[in-house]
């Protein structure tokens, strides 16, 4: 890595400055707690005067509000909450449909055409997963249905 070299006049800026940020340094030490109750007693006023404004701004409108609905009766903005019970419906959900085709039945691992696709035991095929594979049927879980799907003579 190669060494930078200052000139006369950054080595000079340089030692003002850290004379500067050593005087600012002491300084803030030693009047700490002026500092301190400085930015305090500002941050206080800044709170009251903000909730001051925040209760005044509402005692105005809850006067207008109030001379306003005893000239017309009620508040014809105030939109009355009407809550409504929804039903809940059962949302029916649509099982996918499955059409087997054919089976290759073998002891040490059979395989299914299901939707024109092969599948083994294991596989996932529209959210159901391939439980089964017997010579006649395959039997096919979400977690929650399980569909059984048996092969006819075409």
């Amino acid at each position: 890595m190669e060494k930078v070299k200052l000139t006369k006049s950054q080595k000079i800026l340089f030692a003002v400055l850290g004379v500067v940020l050593a005087f600012a340094a002491f300084d803030f030490l030693s009047n700490k707690d002026t500092y301190m109750s400085f930015y305090a007693k500002e941050n206080q006023e800044a709170t009251a005067t903000a909730q001051q404004t925040e209760k005044k701004n509402k005692s105005e409108k809850d006067q207008l509000q109030t001379s306003l609905i005893s000239s017309w009766g009620s508040d014809p903005f105030l939109r009355q909450q009407v809550v409504v019970a929804k039903r809940r419906s059962r949302k029916k959900v649509k099982r996918p449909t499955f059409k087997l085709k054919a089976i290759s039945y073998r002891a040490e691992g059979s395989v299914a055409l299901i939707n024109d696709r092969v599948v083994k035991v294991g596989d996932v095929l529209s959210g159901y997963k391939v439980l089964k594979i017997d010579s006649r049927q395959v039997v096919l879980w979400n977690g929650k249905n399980r569909i059984v799907l048996k092969l006819t003579n075409m």
